[in-house]
């Protein structure tokens, strides 16, 4: 997939929404998959997705900015970092433990 945004800027909701789409198909359709996300440098729109990701399975955004930074030093800058803490999750990525998955998440 190719999701094109603006560089240093928060992605627009219709990238999200397809983001999370594909993430909750896929591991729907195979639980124990990987996706890999990308992006030039690495620092802010691949982050920033991938933090969408672990907020919208459960995890607090100052959690999920503390990890990401963690694997990826610089990444999030403060644009993208508002554009988290005001994001408001509708818990897409939950799965009900009765379907056997597990939040499982790799972070480059």
């Amino acid at each position: 997939m190719d999701w094109p945004f603006d560089d240093g800027a928060p992605p627009p909701s219709k990238i999200v929404d397809d983001w999370l789409n594909l993430l909750k198909t896929k591991f729907c359709e195979d639980p124990g998959s990987c996706v890999a996300v990308h992006c030039v440098a690495g620092l802010g729109r691949a982050p920033v997705l991938v933090a969408l990701a672990l907020i919208e399975s459960g995890m607090k955004y100052e959690d999920a900015i503390q990890f990401i930074r963690q694997k990826r030093r610089g990444a999030i800058n403060s644009k993208q970092l508002t554009y988290l803490e005001k994001y408001r999750p509708k818990q897409r990525l939950r799965f009900k433990d009765h379907q056997n998955h597990k939040n499982k998440c790799c972070i480059m």
